[in-house]
């Protein structure tokens, strides 16, 4: 299936776990889909090192393909004296404890650092934008709201598995 793609080679993409969670294992057409619309986009995903630990390494199957076939690699954290970057985790974290009603040290890690790490690659990149990638609703706020506080709306955007690849009926429905 063709559709538009908010994917581009100028963009860098910044990936939650969530999301190689829901297109599942490399024989689902979920993961099928998504493959075919990152490498057609010709865009080459970021992971995370926290998020590769969190979908169990990669040696996983669905990352070690997504590494092997060069449409994915592992980058680390913003650096802990990255101001801005620190600034956007922090206000992601507030963002996502008051919207799980959870207290801020429980927020999880990864959901902050994605934000962090959009800033830092939008201030230090040479790219159109960044694009981070979560199927996680409140670690979606939470980056937007980091990134309209910190005057990125214009370079930073945040989308799910669904705005890649569409909603299928024939997939099966995971909530996160």
């Amino acid at each position: 299936m063709d559709r538009d793609t908010p994917l581009s080679p100028e963009t860098d993409v910044l990936v939650d776990a969530n999301v190689f969670i829901a297109i599942g294992h490399p024989t689902n057409p979920r993961y099928k889909r998504f493959r075919r619309a990152v490498q057609t986009a010709d865009v080459v995903l970021k992971l995370p090192n926290r998020v590769i630990g969190e979908i169990g390494g990669p040696e996983t199957d669905r990352v070690q393909i997504a590494l092997e076939e060069g449409w994915a690699e592992v980058i680390d954290a913003p650096a802990p004296t990255d101001g801005d970057a620190v600034a956007a985790s922090d206000i992601a974290r507030r963002t996502i404890a008051n919207e799980t009603g959870r207290p801020e040290h429980e927020v999880e890690k990864t959901d902050t650092i994605l934000a962090g790490l959009a800033i830092q690659f939008c201030r230090d990149r040479s790219t159109a934008g960044v694009i981070v990638l979560t199927d996680d609703k409140p670690a979606r706020k939470g980056v937007e709201q980091a990134v309209a506080t910190q005057g990125y709306t214009d370079a930073i955007s945040v989308y799910g598995v669904a705005d890649i690849i569409g909603d299928d009926p024939g997939d099966s429905l995971r909530l996160i």
